[in-house]
């Protein structure tokens, strides 16, 4: 009877691994069905356990979806804050923080979609779950862009929150039909026109050998093949 008892115990998954396998299977029924459709069922069948024992960890689907979204945003940030680490100089910094938001929705398109579509959307739901991590998202850049203004390697006269929304504004808009409606980009194309268009009108001395005209004309060029090749 204690010899049974032992074997049970030993077999039962520890708590913070059924927890773990939970987020997993909520993270990718989440991503692939968004919020509304994406069923605790669901999750609870991917994860190996019943339905009951996932309200045994989270008390209810919003809760499960909170949790989910905070996971996501907390690896980015520590992701991103030391690449921006082992960089120097801001247009080293900038064009990594380009380059790693737009890689984000590639690699997590999921994730990201269910941010645009349904948690940005609902007032309630985007205060709780994204806009202060959000905010700690895009404060690296912002930090990157008051630090370069105050070495003189970027324009003094900026608005760092402007140039903040550029790049994060400007991403999305340039990434809209891939996320919402599978067209095909170009990633690193669209991520050196970004960055390209960014820091000419940002860095406080022109590159040698080349306008700050000339450049924009460039990114923008890249940016309308891109258009076209999406539509």
């Amino acid at each position: 009877m204690g010899g049974a008892t032992a074997r049970r115990k030993r077999t039962r998954r520890p708590r913070e691994q059924r927890e773990q396998e939970i987020l997993a299977a909520a993270r990718r029924v989440f991503g692939a069905q968004g919020f509304a459709a994406g069923s605790v069922a669901e999750i609870a069948q991917q994860a190996g356990v019943v339905e009951g024992t996932v309200y045994t960890y989270f008390a209810t689907k919003r809760e499960l979806l909170l949790r989910v979204v905070t996971d996501f945003y907390e690896a980015l940030i520590r992701d991103v804050e030391g690449g921006v680490r082992a960089l120097r100089g801001a247009e080293n910094q900038l064009r990594y923080l380009i380059a790693r938001h737009v890689a984000v929705f590639v690699e997590d398109l999921g994730i990201c979609r269910l941010v645009l579509s349904e948690i940005r959307p609902d007032p309630a739901l985007y205060g709780d779950a994204v806009l202060t991590l959000n905010r700690r998202y895009t404060a690296i850049a912002l930090g990157v862009i008051e630090r370069g203004m105050a070495t003189g390697e970027l324009r003094g006269d900026l608005s760092p929150t402007l140039v903040r929304d550029l790049i994060y504004g400007g991403t999305e808009h340039a990434l809209w039909r891939y996320v919402f409606a599978g067209a095909e980009t170009p990633v690193d194309v669209l991520s050196d026109a970004l960055a390209d268009i960014v820091l000419r009108g940002t860095l406080a001395q022109e590159a040698a050998g080349e306008s700050a005209a000339s450049r924009i004309e460039r990114a923008v060029a890249a940016l309308e093949r891109h258009a076209e090749h999406a539509t």
